[in-house]
């Protein structure tokens, strides 16, 4: 409570609020940046507030469209950083040009900044620190403001099947859900799948990989992404295409972009994969992380690292 005073009164102070995300943002991180957006005009109807970069397209006609702004404007703001412990890994940088900076995040500590900081690694999703904050501060939830916060609790929860989920989760999400938003029409444009994304299913079940230990990987290079007519970014989202396969607790998709350069995705199932990313510069969560690589063929070395944590790991459980 002591720490949501601090962000609201912070808050209070400014009349003009820029919120930021991470690059490459998902559900969480584009439902926290429009949803604060949203309370903050909900209980503050005169201020300018503005969530800025890329958001996730998909949902614009649903949830609302990310702001465009020239430097001006954020040169008088407050800046509110969402969903990243890493200033790198900020999209819109031009954070650096406001008054002063809050920070609210809900990965492990990476690196300090932002004066509140708020770190509750605890909650499954930048979302729920969000709603507890509203909740907790009795402030007024629109439902503009609870859908894009309920997009982002179902989204890094994997529809609430990551355990362990944590009550204050669902408390946070049936409040939310009391508000009347339109839940089905959130979980079928969730569901809605290109038929181009179809066929590239067909292309990761048939060209996966599997180290000696178990890890599944799939490299896929620029030139493949271009043959099914998508994008790297989504193709390394299609990362859980192949999770639960028996005997392998960690799968990882490198994904080539136009320019060479690779993204990473790191998924798991009671095995760390967060300290392999951070190696390679990148973070997350313990079992749900990412990074970046300069070239394609620097993927052995993630996998070289990664089958050496399961082997450990299944050794461990044969101990045990």
């Amino acid at each position: 409570m002591f720490m949501y005073n601090k962000i609201w009164n912070k808050i209070k102070e400014y009349d003009v609020i820029t919120i930021y995300g991470h690059v490459i943002p998902d559900g969480d991180c584009y439902g926290s940046q429009i949803g604060l957006k949203n309370a903050i005009l909900d209980n503050f109807p005169s201020k300018k507030v503005y969530a800025l970069g890329s958001g996730v397209p998909k949902f614009f006609p649903l949830i609302g469209e990310m702001d465009i702004i020239d430097d001006d404007i954020i040169k008088n703001s407050l800046a509110i950083i969402l969903d990243t412990g890493n200033l790198s890994r900020v999209e819109d940088q031009r954070y650096s040009l406001a008054k002063h900076i809050v920070k609210i995040d809900h990965h492990l500590l990476q690196e300090h900044f932002g004066d509140p900081e708020v770190i509750l690694n605890d909650k499954i999703s930048c979302t729920e620190i969000i709603g507890d904050m509203l909740l907790s501060l009795n402030l007024k939830i629109s439902k503009e403001t609870a859908l894009p916060l309920f997009l982002g609790l179902i989204t890094d929860s994997g529809r609430f099947l990551y355990q362990p989920i944590p009550e204050n989760a669902y408390r946070v999400a049936g409040a939310l859900s009391s508000t009347g938003i339109d839940i089905q029409s959130l979980y079928d444009l969730l569901y809605e799948v290109d038929e181009k994304i179809l066929r590239f299913r067909g292309y990761i079940y048939t060209h996966y990989k599997k180290t000696k230990n178990g890890v599944i990987y799939l490299t896929i290079s620029k030139e493949v992404i271009k043959e099914y007519g998508l994008d790297y970014n989504t193709c390394a989202s299609l990362v859980n295409s192949v999770a639960g396969i028996k005997g392998s607790p960690i799968w990882v998709f490198f994904s080539e972009s136009e320019s060479g350069l690779v993204r990473v995705e790191l998924r798991s199932k009671g095995v760390p994969v967060q300290p392999t990313a951070v190696k390679f510069g990148g973070g997350g969560h313990v079992q749900a992380a990412g990074c970046r690589l300069d070239t394609l063929e620097d993927y052995k070395y993630v996998i070289d690292d990664l089958d050496k944590v399961l082997g450990e790991h299944l050794q461990c459980l044969k101990k045990n």
